[in-house]
């Protein structure tokens, strides 16, 4: 137990950092203290934080109104906040909001996803609306630059690009993914499909079937109820959604489905290729890591990537019905739990790395307790939420031996 002891200290060292004047810096050094107590103490959680041989984890932010996702660079953290329409802006270091993003002509619908993939650039995907068969929805992807001076606690934001999927067979947009060639996708979860969106604005459908034929890895199909947290979970007429999580690493974009469980993986050569067919290129598709056998339901609700280590192989997943993080090396397919917690994941949606400060690049964690809702739970009578909604800030990486050693089952 002395070891236990330690990295308690370590973490009342931490949040006294956090309540202190320490430099921005020097709070997610202070973290780096907690992290490199003893890597052999059994998963474990207290109140608000639960640290483990793999992971330390703890509530960053605590929002009063659901939240779809969170991604952030060196200074901010964005939020997208669908019921509310809002994206919120918030300090990286203590979780206090310093503003929101100014919405776009028109407002905003339901923003559902975004992604940070340069200091102060801000991609977010509006889905245009929940499903719905009399309202068609319209996607749309928003290019923002953001600046802030912390010293005049001013939040400058500027819309660049707007990316609209008028006319096109969308019924939900689910993630966006900012590839490394600059390419983005946008996968959608009822009809089954990847769209491309190039750099010049253009849309194409990577993986759409055009000939009437549902894509069998990206299509939805009927979902077995099962029970999350303690309660009872299923969907409207059992409705298991398609592709929804997207990563890209080295010119391959993994995606997750709700209807099939598990990873897979196509080449971002394979979705741009307009000289093969639909049923050409889903050929390319391979399984990375799929559901287990004897586990009737599984949604890895969110991907995500270290992009700090391009060389690491780990792809990390929200195990969204186990409320758990889970990290799966794409060269096996084998996995990890990296923490569990059905506080800290009370439904986990979507997660992505933040950029490395003083050597930190810590994984952030969005819930929005979907289970709980009786909007998407079917087998609930009244809404069951836990508010507030939490960010959560997951450590994870050599402290605690990931990237040197092998997975195993």
């Amino acid at each position: 137990m002395p070891r236990f002891r330690q990295c308690l200290q370590g973490l009342a060292l931490l949040f006294a950092a956090y309540a202190g004047a320490a430099t921005a810096a020097g709070r997610e050094a202070a973290d780096l203290e907690a992290l490199q107590a003893d890597s052999a103490i059994p998963m474990r959680a207290e109140p608000g934080v639960v640290v483990s041989p793999r992971g330390l984890a703890y509530a960053y932010a605590r929002r009063d109104t659901l939240t779809s996702a969170a991604a952030g660079d060196s200074r901010l953290v964005f939020v997208a906040q669908p019921l509310t329409a809002s994206v919120a802006v918030l300090d990286r270091f203590t979780g206090q909001q310093l503003g929101q993003l100014p919405a776009p002509p028109g407002g905003w619908l339901l923003p559902f996803s975004l992604r940070v993939p340069r200091e102060g650039h801000v991609v977010v995907l509006d889905s245009g609306g929940f499903p719905s068969p009399t309202a068609p929805s319209v996607p749309r992807v928003y290019d923002y630059n953001v600046f802030y001076n912390p010293h005049t606690l001013q939040l400058r934001a500027t819309l660049e690009r707007v990316v609209r999927f008028d006319g096109l067979p969308v019924v939900f947009a689910e993630d966006v993914e900012v590839t490394s060639s600059g390419n983005y996708v946008v996968s959608e979860s009822i009809v089954g499909a990847l769209w491309v969106i190039k750099p010049d604005g253009s849309i194409a459908p990577g993986l759409f079937p055009s000939d009437g034929q549902p894509i069998a890895t990206l299509a939805p199909c009927a979902f077995t109820p099962t029970t999350v947290g303690g309660l009872p979970f299923t969907t409207a007429g059992n409705f298991a959604p398609g592709v929804v999580g997207l990563a890209e690493r080295r010119g391959q974009l993994y995606f997750s489905t709700t209807c099939h469980g598990g990873v897979y993986r196509v080449p971002m050569a394979s979705l741009l290729d307009a000289t093969r067919s639909p049923a050409a290129r889903a050929a390319d598709i391979q399984p990375v890591s799929p559901r287990a056998a004897g586990t009737a339901s599984e949604t890895l609700h969110g991907l995500a990537f270290d992009r700090a280590r391009p060389g690491d192989d780990a792809l990390y997943a929200a195990d969204s019905l186990q409320l758990r993080i889970v990290r799966i090396d794409t060269r096996d397919g084998s996995r990890r739990v990296v923490a569990s917690d059905a506080t800290l994941f009370n439904f986990p949606s979507k997660l992505q790395f933040l950029p490395p400060v003083n050597g930190l690049a810590p994984l952030l964690v969005a819930s929005d307790q979907e289970h709980r809702l009786k909007l998407i739970n079917a087998a609930l009578q009244d809404d069951q939420l836990q508010p507030p909604w939490l960010i959560t800030k997951v450590f994870v990486g050599a402290p605690f031996g990931f990237h040197h050693a092998p997975d195993r089952r």
